[in-house]
């Protein structure tokens, strides 16, 4: 059994570095953290997490992550071929837009769980697919036609920089909470928001009124579920004596 808090925040002015003070807080300085996806482009964002003084290390299937200058160890390799020679290595570990990604939760969730000590916590900043950008995305991605889509609005460019395939297996409260408790973790704190700017940058001219008025709905309203971003804080359990 998993105890669950969800609650709705204020949409930060920079989402990724609200999101490493987060994760900053839980680490104490030396820490052993595993960045999930690491990449080569968040080290500013991830600033409030560096003024730690973590050991951090970064797995992405990408070869991107050799040139990610804010890790002390870089492995090329997906999560699950990472975890069996690393388990129970780490004190925290977060990912910034991947969960998105994931093509197994299941698999990923408890590898999440594997490389992580007892009382370690799992941080992940990723989209909900129950708002209308997840959504369209999920069901664009299933009739095949997310990449074309793409593609047409921001050009071949953009897509080979930026853009992964997408899968969203991962990406509402209610299937998040069910793979932690499926791994073991004992506590999981949601905070969702909505944020214009990150879904407005996909829309043609004349619809980016759409998402600004869509926020300031959803915010009325106050149901968590109907945000475009969430974040959560998840706690692996310790075993029992």
């Amino acid at each position: 059994m998993i105890s669950q808090h969800v609650s709705v925040v204020a949409p930060p002015r920079h989402g990724v570095g609200s999101f490493a003070t987060w994760v900053a807080a839980s680490c104490e300085p030396g820490a052993h953290v595993l960045n999930i996806g690491a990449g080569k482009n968040l080290s500013g964002g991830l600033r409030p997490l560096r003024r730690r003084s973590p050991y951090l290390v970064g797995v992405d299937p990408d070869a991107a992550v050799h040139e990610n200058e804010s890790l002390e160890e870089r492995y090329q390799s997906s999560l699950e071929d990472f975890a069996p020679a690393h388990e129970e290595k780490f004190d925290t570990a977060f990912a910034v837009y991947v969960l998105e990604h994931v093509e197994d939760p299941q698999a990923f969730v408890a590898s999440c769980a594997r490389v992580l000590k007892p009382g370690g916590s799992l941080f992940a900043l990723t989209l909900n697919v129950r708002q209308y950008f997840g959504l369209f995305t999920w069901a664009t991605t299933r009739l095949g036609l997310s990449e074309r889509l793409l593609e047409r609005l921001k050009g071949r460019d953009v897509m080979e920089a930026y853009h992964f395939p997408t899968q969203y297996r991962l990406n509402s409260v209610p299937t998040v909470t069910r793979h932690l408790a499926d791994a073991g973790f004992d506590s999981a704190e949601f905070r969702l928001y909505d944020d214009t700017k990150r879904y407005q940058w996909y829309f043609p001219h004349p619809l980016r009124w759409f998402p600004e008025a869509y926020t300031r709905t959803v915010y009325a309203l106050g149901s968590p579920h109907l945000m475009g971003h969430l974040t959560f804080r998840a706690v692996k359990g310790r075993p029992a004596r």
